[in-house]
């Protein structure tokens, strides 16, 4: 110890009986003075303090992952369901408000239904554009059916949708019957008018892939033909294209496109049909008018030694017109657009009927050349002849 210090010997050091002070204060100095004593003033020795011991450095804790809710709070009793009641419950302790207040916000805060005048002007014209295109296209699509119902052309049969037509053909008619009816209906087609250059499709509701119009007619062609005569690829039609009176045939008149097997066969059966075919056709096929024989009336007058020849009158004498050569009808070879074909020409020459083959299994029957040569052409105009 210091020195200097006192020391507790006992509680009662002092000379007066008082315990000796062990602290010295500034009152106890103001005392000694005033007593008249001098305080001791002297320097505390100081006293040798031990080193203190390094205190380590503290090492940081890992950082650890923060805890659940329900882990973190730690004396706190969790629900583990959060219902309606303790939502409303939390919200009068947090905000103090009334439960009337808490109600009527809840109802403000509900979806409403959308009204016209909530409506933004854009989604508006929107949903008219939307209204207007709707619209027009139903107009539209009613505006089609009502012109494809009254304007568009029926339809064909499955038919003769089915049998491919050799030529293109310009009109479609359907003909019915059989035998001497549909021979009629036949006759019937060539006095409705067609157009210049123009061919006619004549057809049967009734058609079939085993039988054809040719061969339902009451004809006396040979066996031999009939049967090389083909459904498929034949057909019956009229056509105006002839030259008239002048070049020996009609303006408007039938014609047949026929299908055969083969060529040897049809051919030696048109060669024995000859005989009877200018008959057998004659109701498509007739002869021509005979010509009326043209006479000039003449008046003669004698006055003395002159011969006056004046006009007609009702007693003249009646001579005719020069008669026109006459030939033997009978069927004759001929070449029509560089094709070898047999012409039937009636007495003063004119083509009554002629008949030739276009390629071996395409056997073409019509009135004159000029109707054969369009027949022709066509042919070789067509996809299914190539």
């Amino acid at each position: 110890m210091d020195a200097n210090t006192p020391t507790p010997t006992s509680h009662l050091d002092s000379d007066d009986g008082l315990p000796k002070k062990y602290i010295r204060t500034l009152a106890g100095d103001m005392k000694i003075v005033e007593q008249g004593g001098t305080p001791d003033l002297a320097p505390l020795a100081p006293r040798a303090t031990p080193e203190p011991a390094p205190v380590p450095k503290p090492v940081p804790a890992p950082p650890q992952a923060p805890l659940p809710p329900e882990v973190s709070r730690v004396g706190e009793k969790s629900s583990p369901i959060e219902t309606y009641a303790s939502d409303f419950s939390d919200r009068v302790k947090k905000t103090g408000a009334v439960t009337a207040t808490i109600l009527a916000a809840e109802q403000d805060s509900a979806p409403r239904p959308l009204r016209t005048e909530d409506i933004p002007s854009s989604s508006k014209k929107n949903l008219f554009y939307s209204i207007a295109g709707t619209m027009l296209v139903v107009i539209g699509a009613g505006a089609a059916y009502f012109s494809y119902t009254h304007f568009a052309a029926p339809p064909l049969p499955a038919v003769i949708e089915s049998v491919p037509i050799p030529i293109f053909v310009d009109e479609r008619e359907q003909i019915s019957g059989s035998g001497a009816v549909l021979l009629q209906a036949i006759e019937q087609s060539v006095s409705r008018p067609l157009a210049p250059r123009t061919v006619r499709l004549l057809y049967t509701a009734s058609s079939s892939t085993s039988d054809s119009i040719f061969s339902s007619l009451p004809l006396s062609a040979p066996d031999i033909l009939r049967r090389n005569v083909n459904a498929v690829g034949s057909m019956a039609g009229v056509a105006s294209a002839g030259g008239g009176s002048a070049s020996g045939g009609n303006a408007q008149s039938p014609f047949f496109i026929l299908s055969v097997t083969t060529y040897r066969d049809t051919f030696a059966g048109m060669l024995s049909w000859e005989r009877m075919m200018p008959r057998d056709l004659e109701p498509l096929f007739p002869s021509y008018p005979a010509a009326v024989p043209q006479t000039v009336g003449t008046t003669t007058v004698s006055t003395g030694s002159t011969t006056l020849t004046t006009g007609s009158s009702p007693q003249a004498a009646a001579t005719s017109t020069p008669p026109a050569p006459v030939s033997t009808p009978v069927f004759r070879d001929e070449v029509v657009v560089n094709h070898d074909v047999r012409i039937y020409r009636d007495a003063a020459g004119k083509s009554v009927v002629i008949y030739g083959y276009w390629n071996p299994t395409t056997l073409v029957i019509a009135r004159d050349p000029g109707t054969f040569a369009e027949i022709l052409s066509r042919l070789a105009t067509s996809p299914t002849q190539q």
